[in-house]
């Protein structure tokens, strides 16, 4: 009977996670996102979007909008409490990178503490690997949540090219403009919408590590 038991558990397992299994990317459907939430970003932006699409698509590392649409509110609830206290809690690394991608199909406002988390990772004066931190910024994208804009606006013009093409793009689709790298000018568009201007913290230019 114990066995019986553990082989259905494993089962009904399995088939919630093949129920959760999101589609393999469209990139029609990709195409049209970048149209519609990206089209006032630099042209060159909205092709790296594409280029992402394109790229990390077939890894599960880039989701379409609608990948987890056929979840019920129950799996949703469930992915989001977890995914949310992953991010907050976990140490940074490449085991993020899948649920990240997932983060970034999963709107839902708790999610964004711990991708601001992830997306502000940094140490002076050492290279590390900026994939989950841009994976962060592009669910962030997604999240459309104005907490994010002065840490977006700080990695405009990150050293990484992920990292700042996709900080570009995912202020262009809150703000429906691209300022470029130009940080200042970031900032006035944040205080012509009626906020207090963004931290001098944010508006630093970015500093590369120091060769060893």
């Amino acid at each position: 009977m114990r066995i019986k038991a553990i082989t259905v558990i494993c089962f009904t397992l399995g088939f919630t996670s093949l129920l959760a299994a999101p589609p393999p990317v469209d990139l029609d459907l990709a195409t049209t996102e970048v149209s519609r939430c990206y089209g006032k970003a630099h042209p060159e932006v909205q092709e790296f979007v594409l280029l992402t699409a394109r790229s990390f698509g077939p890894s599960g590392m880039w989701l379409n909008e609608n990948a987890y649409a056929t979840l019920t509110p129950e799996q949703r609830e469930a992915r989001v409490v977890y995914l949310a206290k992953l991010f907050d809690e976990a140490e940074y690394g490449r085991h993020l990178c899948a649920g990240l991608a997932e983060a970034s199909a999963l709107k839902d406002a708790r999610l964004v503490p711990g991708l601001m988390k992830v997306a502000a990772y940094h140490v002076d004066d050492k290279d590390y690997d900026c994939r989950p931190k841009w994976l962060a910024i592009a669910a962030l994208a997604r999240q459309e949540s104005q907490n994010a804009v002065p840490l977006l606006v700080s990695l405009v013009d990150h050293g990484n090219q992920n990292t700042r093409f996709w900080a570009r793009a995912a202020l262009a689709r809150m703000a429906k403009d691209d300022f470029k790298a130009d940080k200042q000018a970031w900032n006035k568009w944040w205080i012509d919408q009626g906020h207090a201007a963004i931290d001098s913290k944010f508006l630093k230019p970015y500093t590369p590590p120091r060769s060893e």
